[in-house]
């Protein structure tokens, strides 16, 4: 099983002088260290305008430094958010970076789930789904064709270009789409690509019934690249303790707090969507839930689900046992989050390093029809 760590680069306040400054290069540091430790690979999202909540509004730029200070971890855009980028800067910036990591990207692409984003960058939900495909479609070709035209909805190339350079990795590096929905799971499936799952507010009887709609469809997919990425991954929301009770009590708070902002910025997006848009209706229940009802309470709840990987290494190889037979071909750990310390993120590396990797680096990859 493969195991990495997933970024928003959060930065809570009340906020000291320097703290942009200090949460990329903490973040650096720990990145370093999960290369050192044998992580499989690090994420790091694209979110813009969402103070406190995430700044990595310029994955580009930090996983291109990611890749100059570590040696073996894959980097993956976890994940570039295409209905905001022109698809030939996408293709030219994700090929820099393959050729400058010396082909260790993983492509993982999104929509967007935010209305600050959309509404700053001048679109509507209603208009995302359809930003994406067409970029998804685009961005494989550019890698492939030479010289290419592009005549579609959103973006046109009528004159023959050559969009260079090339990826690296041949036929380019793997591709796959944040899915959270059922109809996304299958829709992944379909295209080929792998599915970059949540467990933070789905049940895991719920992952586990997508990924097996993901795995029935895959065997029919019509790929949009040159091969198919039969992959589902999973995120969890992490901290690794010496003793029981440490890491909950460490953790409670910032997993509260991440949870509570996390459903106002969905929240937003469902109040938004037009009820056609049905690419949308799975926030639709989450619209609501009162953001005060995530209390303590929640995160016992939380954890007793098994929504997140907090405790001991014994506690956290539990849990990720639990996704592993669901299918999950790997699992991506936040463990930077609310206002978690970096010291404390260090710690919980350290042991996911030495006491959990080992272990489910030995787990086979899950059986696939």
């Amino acid at each position: 099983m493969k195991v990495g760590l997933i970024y928003e680069i959060e930065s809570v306040k009340p906020h000291a002088p320097g703290h942009e400054y200090r949460v990329f290069w903490d973040t650096m540091a720990q990145i370093e260290l999960a290369d050192r430790l044998g992580f499989d690979s690090v994420w790091a999202v694209e979110h813009h305008f969402l103070t406190e909540f995430s700044y990595s509004s310029a994955p580009e730029v930090f996983l291109g430094c990611v890749s100059q200070r570590t040696s073996r971890i894959r980097i993956g855009h976890g994940v570039a958010v295409l209905p905001f980028n022109h698809p030939i800067r996408v293709a030219e910036r994700v090929a820099v970076l393959d050729i400058m990591s010396n082909g260790r990207v993983e492509f993982g692409t999104g929509r967007s789930t935010t209305m600050d984003e959309m509404l700053g960058f001048g679109m509507m939900p209603e208009e995302t789904r359809p930003r994406w495909r067409e970029a998804i479609e685009m961005i494989p070709r550019m890698w492939r064709d030479e010289p290419f035209t592009w005549q579609g909805h959103f973006w046109t190339v009528s004159r023959p270009v050559s969009v260079i350079p090339k990826p690296l990795q041949k036929p380019h590096p793997p591709l796959w789409v944040a899915a959270v929905s059922p109809d996304t799971f299958r829709l992944a499936a379909e295209c080929g690509l792998g599915a970059l799952g949540f467990t933070l507010g789905v049940e895991p009887d719920q992952v586990a019934a997508r990924v097996q709609l993901y795995r029935a469809a895959i065997g029919n997919a019509r790929p949009l690249g040159a091969t198919v990425n039969n992959q589902v991954s999973l995120n969890l929301l992490c901290m690794a303790g010496d003793e029981c009770g440490e890491a909950e009590r460490d953790a409670r708070d910032a997993a509260l707090w991440y949870a509570r902002r996390g459903l106002e910025l969905i929240q937003e997006v469902a109040r938004n969507a037009p009820r056609t848009e049905q690419s949308y209706h799975y926030l639709h229940n989450a619209a609501r839930i009162d953001p005060a009802e995530i209390t303590a309470s929640y995160f016992d709840y939380m954890k007793s689900a098994d929504l997140v990987a907090i405790g001991t290494a014994e506690e956290i190889i539990r849990v990720a046992a639990r996704y592993h037979r669901i299918g999950a071909d790997q699992l991506l750990f936040m463990v930077q989050y609310g206002a978690i310390a970096h010291e404390r993120v260090m710690k919980t590396i350290e042991i996911l390093g030495t006491r959990v990797l080992p272990e489910l680096q030995r787990w086979p990859t899950p059986e696939k029809s």
